[in-house]
C-alpha cells in the first residue's frame, strides 16, 4: 500500500469524524483539539465531507455519528458505564451518573453490588484481566460502576458535610 493510499483513507475518518463532531455541536477549536489537526485543517475537512453529502457521494447515517460521539465521550472521560437494577442490565455515560439523584444512585449500588456479591468469583475481580478473552468483563465494568457511584456518593456526603458545619458555624 503506497503512502498517498493510507493518506486517503485516513483523511477520509478524519473528514467523517469533524462533520460528526461540529454536527453534535463541538466548537472548531474542539474539534481540532480532538483530532489534533489545525482548525483551518478541520474546517477543510468538514467541508469536504459537507461536499461529499451534497453529491451523493456518502450520506449520513446514525451509526457513524454515535461511533463518533461515542470515541469522543470516551476521549474526554465520559466513559460507557454498565450496571445492573432490579430489572437488568443498563448502560449509561459517565455525566449521566453525576447528574442522577443521590436516592437514585444508592439503589443502582445496592443492587450493582449485591450482584457482584453473589458471583463465587468475585475475589478475582481485582486481578488482572486475561490477555484476549476476558470472561469476566461484564463483572469488571460493573465493578467500575460501583467503585464510581460510591465515589461519586462521598464527594457529595462530604459536600453535604461541609455545608452543614458552615451552617453550624454561623
Amino acid at each position: 500500500m503506497n503512502v498517498e493510499k493510507e493518506d486517503e483513507d485516513s483523511s477520509q475518518y478524519l473528514q467523517e469524524a469533524c462533520y460528526y463532531l461540529m454536527k453534535k455541536g463541538l466548537s472548531l477549536e474542539q474539534v481540532s483539539k480532538a483530532l489534533e489537526v489545525s482548525e483551518q485543517e478541520a474546517t477543510q475537512l468538514y467541508r469536504e465531507f459537507e461536499s461529499k453529502i451534497a453529491s451523493g457521494k456518502t450520506a449520513e447515517n446514525e451509526v457513524d455519528r454515535n461511533l463518533w460521539e461515542d470515541v469522543y465521550n470516551d476521549s474526554v472521560g465520559n466513559e460507557k458505564i454498565t450496571f445492573v437494577r432490579d430489572n437488568g442490565f443498563y448502560h449509561c455515560r459517565r455525566d449521566d451518573l453525576d447528574k442522577m439523584d443521590s436516592p437514585a444512585l444508592m439503589a443502582i449500588f445496592e443492587t450493582s453490588k449485591k450482584f457482584l456479591d453473589f458471583d463465587m468469583y468475585r475475589r478475582y475481580l481485582d486481578s488482572k484481566p486475561p490477555v484476549g478473552y476476558d470472561p469476566m468483563a461484564m463483572q469488571r465494568q460493573i465493578k467500575r460502576a460501583v467503585d464510581l457511584i460510591e465515589k461519586i456518593l462521598k464527594q457529595r456526603w462530604e459536600a453535604g458535610e461541609t455545608k452543614e458545619n458552615d451552617r453550624v458555624s454561623r
